[in-house]
């Protein structure tokens, strides 16, 4: 899974990066979020969502 703000600057610094990361980097990504409201540190931006989508995430997996 990857979780980053929707404004962090880095998911887009290379054009075409994120979606190779998802085609060949991880080729077992099951999820990607990018959250609003929060920049490159989506964690203390936006704590209680990304909370709620690791959690969901790992209730998944059981």
């Amino acid at each position: 899974m990857f979780i980053s703000g929707a404004s962090d600057w880095g998911t887009y610094q290379n054009p075409g990066s994120f979606e190779r990361m998802q085609e060949y980097a991880c080729t077992d990504m099951r999820a990607v979020h990018l959250i609003e409201g929060a920049g490159h540190w989506v964690q203390q931006e936006q704590a209680d969502m990304t909370s709620e989508l690791i959690l969901e995430f790992l209730k998944d997996l059981s």
